[in-house]
C-alpha cells in the first residue's frame, strides 16, 4: 500500500489510469457483481477512499473504464482511416485493425463482454452499449455511402449493410470468448467480411 505522501505526489490522470488497470483485472477475474471497491483498491495498492476520490461508485468506475478502453480501441481502429482513398480498402483496414486489436488486447475485449452482459440488467449500461453500437454503425455506413457515390459499391441501404458488419463482429466477439473453438476465429472472421464485400461490390465489366 502506498503511503499518503506517495499518493499525493501522483498526478490525477496517472492515479486514474492505475485504478482503471486494477479494475480491469478485478472485473475480468471476478465479474462486476463479485468485484468490490475494496478489491480494486487492494489491487491498485491504495485505500478504498482513494478510489472513491476519483470515482463516486463502482458503477461509475465500470462505465468510465468502458469509455476509456473502448474509446482508445476505436481511436486506434479508425486512426487516419479517411486517408485511405478506396472505400473498400478503408473498410478492409477497419476489419484488419479490429482483428489486430482482438489479438493484442484480449483483456479489454473480455471486459467488454462483461460490460455487454451487464447491459441486459442495467439501463445506464445499456445506454452506453447502444452508443457504441450507433457509433460503429454510423462510421461504417458513412464509408459505404462514400463507396456507393464513388461507384465502388452497389446502390444499397448503407445502414442495413453496416448493421450486418456489426452483427457479424459481435457474433464473432461473443463466440471467441464463450465457445471452445475448433477453428481459427481470425480466418473465419476474414471469410465473413469477404463474403459481405462480394455481395456489395460492383462487378466491373469490360
Amino acid at each position: 500500500m502506498e503511503t499518503e505522501t506517495m499518493a499525493k505526489n501522483k498526478a490525477p490522470a496517472v492515479r486514474r489510469e492505475e485504478i482503471f488497470e486494477a479494475a480491469l483485472r478485478c472485473f475480468n477475474k471476478s465479474g462486476y457483481y463479485k468485484t468490490s471497491i475494496e478489491a480494486i483498491a487492494g489491487e491498485a495498492g491504495i485505500s478504498k477512499g482513494g478510489v472513491y476520490h476519483h470515482f463516486a461508485s463502482k458503477k461509475i468506475l465500470f462505465i468510465e473504464l468502458f469509455h476509456a478502453k473502448v474509446n482508445a480501441y476505436f481511436d486506434r481502429v479508425t486512426a487516419n482511416i479517411q486517408e485511405i482513398a478506396d472505400p473498400a480498402d478503408r473498410i478492409r483496414s477497419l476489419v484488419q485493425r479490429s482483428e489486430k486489436e482482438l489479438h493484442e488486447n484480449k483483456d479489454i475485449l473480455k471486459f467488454c463482454l462483461e460490460f455487454v452482459a451487464e447491459s441486459t440488467r442495467d439501463s445506464d449500461i445499456r445506454s452506453e452499449v447502444t452508443s457504441m453500437y450507433k457509433n460503429r454503425v454510423t462510421t461504417v455506413a458513412r464509408i459505404i455511402r462514400q463507396g456507393i457515390a464513388a461507384g465502388t459499391f452497389k446502390d444499397t441501404d448503407a445502414e442495413s449493410i453496416s448493421r450486418i458488419f456489426y452483427f457479424l463482429s459481435m457474433g464473432f466477439f461473443l463466440t471467441r470468448f464463450t465457445v471452445n473453438l475448433d477453428f481459427d476465429p481470425i480466418l473465419q472472421h476474414s471469410v465473413n467480411m469477404d463474403t459481405i464485400f462480394t455481395g456489395i461490390q460492383k462487378t466491373i465489366t469490360a
